[in-house]
């Protein structure tokens, strides 16, 4: 079983290159989506998140106003350390169970997608790690579009995240997407993954 570490900053075309590699046989392991379950209304996450940022972050119906949430730690980055150092174990834990689940079922190939990757030790999990990035206007446009903000609100998100830079030392494929369409970044993905079992 082969293990890649897709990662890279908001924008960059990670879920892009996650939905090819699924279409491509793929299990993937979709952290973003593992960091939400980790701090469910009811679990040890959620317990420490609300005690930490108080009840000002919840909505009315109890869940986690992510919005909120969002607001505060991206324009704090010690607070952002601190959900993070909530998430990061819960999701590791996780993570160990599904590669675990995996290779029991013969899986080939299992995707990490994590924008932290590098920054949650995911990395030593992998075999292979792809590093994605984009021009940082390319980026904000993309992230402006796909979630509805404003591009002030895109730009300090990206300012909360790792620079590509010093994560590229951790990476065995860097791909820029910055002039990449869907179907070309579909194009050069089946490309680098027949690479993978060679």
């Amino acid at each position: 079983m082969i293990v890649l570490g897709i990662t890279g900053g908001s924008g960059t075309g990670k879920s892009t290159a996650a939905e090819v590699l699924k279409k491509e046989g793929a299990y993937i392991i979709d952290c973003d989506k593992l960091a939400r379950e980790v701090v469910e209304k009811g679990t040890d996450g959620y317990k420490e998140v609300v005690d930490f940022f108080g009840s000002k972050i919840l909505a009315e119906n109890g869940d986690l106003n992510r919005k909120a949430l969002g607001d505060i730690v991206f324009n704090d980055r010690a607070k952002l350390k601190r959900l993070e150092e909530i998430t990061h174990s819960a999701i590791k834990a996780e993570v160990l169970k599904r590669l675990e689940a995996a290779k029991n079922k013969g899986t080939k190939l299992v995707v990490i997608d994590a924008p932290l990757l590098i920054e949650a030790g995911l990395n030593s999990l992998t075999d292979k790690i792809w590093l994605f990035t984009a021009d940082f206007d390319v980026r904000l446009e993309r992230i402006s579009k796909r979630d509805g903000i404003s591009l002030k609100s895109a730009e300090s998100r990206f300012l909360s995240q790792t620079p590509a830079e010093k994560l590229i030392k951790f990476a065995d494929e860097v791909i820029d997407t910055s002039c990449y369409n869907i179907e070309e970044t579909e194009v050069k993905i089946k490309r680098l993954k027949e690479h993978l079992y060679a």
